[in-house]
């Protein structure tokens, strides 16, 4: 762990010097702080969402509605996590995002996130638009503080951990491994490695 201004925080396992808003295709994985499961429980291999899910479901989609550059192949919202596949897509000369012919597949519990919520100077200077960081710290942003709303909690508590994982998808096998891993971790819940029980 690195120090910074007095406080021990997790290094970055970002890959350097890759654009995080290029064209690509991304795993992301987002925890809740401490592994709590917050956004419902899984209940005959299926996700059943509770308050707390359904506010990330919403967001989710509104994601999915309002970035045009962005296709969502796969998710899933877990009790304690959630897990994105998304595909960052090249814009056309035309401003247009460019058409792909893709396979989609509905999962039980999908979706993407509001960007209604305006960045302070700090963040525009540390976070690219479009980009996976910008998405992430927007989406934990607006949601923190729908959910301790919910539940009558400090806002200034993040319901989420401070970092999060991402890998870049380089291939059509790997494409495959993470959409159906990511399809079927409902039903993998009892072997999950961040399940908490």
């Amino acid at each position: 762990m690195a120090l910074f201004k007095n406080k021990y925080r997790t290094e970055s396992h970002r890959l350097k010097n890759w654009d995080y808003s290029s064209q690509s295709i991304y795993f992301i994985t987002l925890v809740t702080q401490n592994r709590k499961c917050l956004f419902g429980s899984i209940k005959n291999n299926q996700m059943v969402l509770n308050d707390n899910g359904k506010i990330i479901e919403n967001e989710l989609l509104k994601s999915i509605e309002i970035r045009e550059r962005w296709f969502f192949h796969n998710w899933v919202i877990m009790p304690n996590h959630i897990h994105l596949l998304v595909e960052i897509l090249e814009l056309s000369t035309k401003n247009n995002v460019e058409t792909h012919n893709v396979e989609t597949h509905n999962v039980e519990t999908h979706c993407s996130a509001s960007l209604q919520q305006q960045l302070s100077p700090k963040n525009i200077l540390s976070r690219k638009p479009n980009s996976i960081s910008s998405f992430v710290g927007i989406f934990k942003s607006v949601t923190t503080k729908q959910i301790n709303s919910l539940l009558n909690a400090d806002n200034s508590d993040s319901i989420w951990q401070s970092n999060y994982h991402d890998h870049i998808v380089r291939n059509y096998n790997t494409f495959d491994k993470i959409y159906y891993y990511i399809k079927n971790n409902p039903k993998n819940w009892d072997s999950d490695s961040i399940n908490p029980h």
